[in-house]
């Protein structure tokens, strides 16, 4: 019974592994996806600050009030829109800097927060797993699986203890 449980814990542990040297290929696959997302979208700024320049607005944001105020509701639906896409654009670039900046963990965070699925699962359906190339991303993707190995026997471990110290206790008494 004791070699089958360590089999097991060595194919968990390989397995959390494998899996843990998966998140800095994900991020690198997501930091891409946004990039491209981040040039569309401040595309589209751009022009909404081009427009705003035309007709003498201090700001993008000027613009947008003024559009808010005229009566007209599609007018106004207009600068919803675009009021979206410039906070949109503040959004994705917060993202890109996690993403470049930031380290395992926090990627991990920022990629698999339930605000950003949608991107994940678009992401994802694009993804082909790998192996990283950064000493940084493996001993990152090692310490995880260490530590989540442990948390994962660490009850059956707790149990075995107790046993072992009941059956002890039987003997002895």
């Amino acid at each position: 019974m004791g070699i089958f449980v360590r089999v097991i814990d060595k194919i968990v542990f390989a397995a959390l592994f494998l899996s843990a040297l998966q998140i800095p290929i994900l991020a690198d696959h997501y930091r891409q996806y946004l990039a491209g997302f981040y040039d569309a979208t401040s595309e589209q700024v751009q022009q909404y600050q081009a427009l705003a320049d035309q007709f003498d607005y201090p700001s993008i944001e000027a613009m947008i009030d003024t559009l808010r105020q005229n009566p007209d509701r599609m007018i106004q639906e207009d600068a919803s829109n675009k009021a979206q896409t410039v906070a949109k654009l503040d959004e994705i670039s917060h993202g890109l800097e996690t993403l470049q900046q930031g380290h395992y963990f926090q990627q991990a965070w920022y990629m698999f927060s339930p605000e950003h699925k949608n991107t994940l699962v678009r992401v994802m359906d694009n993804f082909a797993p790998s192996v990283p190339l950064s000493p940084t991303a493996i001993v990152f993707s090692l310490i995880t699986a260490i530590v989540v190995n442990l948390i994962i026997w660490a009850p059956f471990w707790t149990v075995g203890k107790v046993r072992h110290l009941r059956r002890k206790r039987v003997r002895y008494a």
